[in-house]
C-alpha cells in the first residue's frame, strides 16, 4: 500500500517514514555498536603490544643486570683471592720479623 492507493495518505506516509527511521536508526545502532567493538579490540590489541614491548624491555634489563652480576662476582672472588695472597705475604713477613727479633 502506498500513499496514492491509500483512503489516509498522511497515516500511511507518517507510517512509511516511521519505517525507515527505524531502519536507519537501527543500521546506525549496528554501526555504532561495530565501531565500539573495534574501538574495543583496538585498544586491546594496543595494550597486548606495548606489555610485549615492556616485557621484552625488561628481559633485556634483565640480561643485562644478569651480565653486570656475574661480572661482580668475577671481580668478587678475584678480590678475595688478592685478599687470600695478600694474608699469606703478611704472615710470612711477620713470621720473619718475630724471627728476627727472636735472635736479636
Amino acid at each position: 500500500m502506498s500513499i496514492f492507493t491509500s483512503r489516509n495518505p498522511a497515516g500511511t506516509a507518517a507510517l512509511e517514514l516511521g519505517l525507515i527511521t527505524a531502519g536507519i536508526v537501527g543500521s546506525m545502532a549496528d554501526a555504532h555498536a561495530a565501531g565500539k567493538q573495534a574501538a574495543e579490540e583496538r585498544a586491546e590489541k594496543r595494550a597486548a603490544y606495548v606489555y610485549a614491548c615492556e616485557l621484552a624491555e625488561a628481559r633485556g634489563r634483565a640480561d643485562d643486570l644478569g651480565r653486570v652480576a656475574m661480572r661482580a662476582v668475577r671481580h668478587v672472588a678475584s678480590l678475595e683471592a688478592e685478599v687470600r695472597r695478600l694474608r699469606v705475604a703478611l704472615q710470612q713477613r711477620q713470621a720473619f720479623i718475630d724471627r728476627q727479633r727472636g735472635v736479636a
